[in-house]
């Protein structure tokens, strides 16, 4: 039941739902933080089997980041309210876990293997928000361009 992909998103779902309860994000965005982790979930599995954990990872961070901008822009609220708890799904916990068991358990060649992992996914879930909020930004510079009138003798 634990490897049931619909069963995975769910739990994401409640997961995120109630690490947003933790740290007090309003009562209500719950729901929404909530949806993006089952989303950056799900988006993550997809990608998992086919391409590997690099690849699902960033995509998975672009689409939490995504979703994420749009909330916020629809709620008129902070992205990281949607973006922090939605990010926690792919966040490499497990593989610090693991590189730290290994040095405790005196494997250092296995415990950079872990390190070394783990940090290409820190890089990859930064590397996706940034693309992300880049797009958002370009985005939004070239619709307050569109808007403002510039004196004839300025454009070329």
């Amino acid at each position: 039941m634990i490897s049931n992909p619909v069963f995975q998103v769910i739990a994401a779902f409640f997961a995120i739902a109630g690490f947003s309860i933790v740290i007090e994000v309003p009562k209500k965005f719950l729901v929404y933080s909530g949806f993006v982790g089952a989303v950056g979930w799900a988006v993550y599995l997809m990608f998992l089997d086919k391409y590997g954990i690099m690849v699902a990872t960033f995509f998975g961070g672009m689409a939490i980041a995504l979703i994420s901008h749009i909330f916020a822009r629809i709620f008129k609220a902070p992205v990281t309210i949607f973006l922090i708890p939605g990010i926690l799904v792919i966040v490499p916990g497990a593989g610090m876990y693991r590189t730290v068991y290994q040095i405790f358990l005196g494997e250092q060649g296995l415990a950079a293997d872990y390190l070394l992992q783990t940090i290409q996914m820190a890089g990859m879930i930064a590397l996706a928000i940034f693309a992300m909020d880049s797009v958002f930004s370009i985005l939004q510079n070239k619709k307050w361009k569109s808007r403002r009138r510039l004196p004839y003798f300025w454009i070329k």
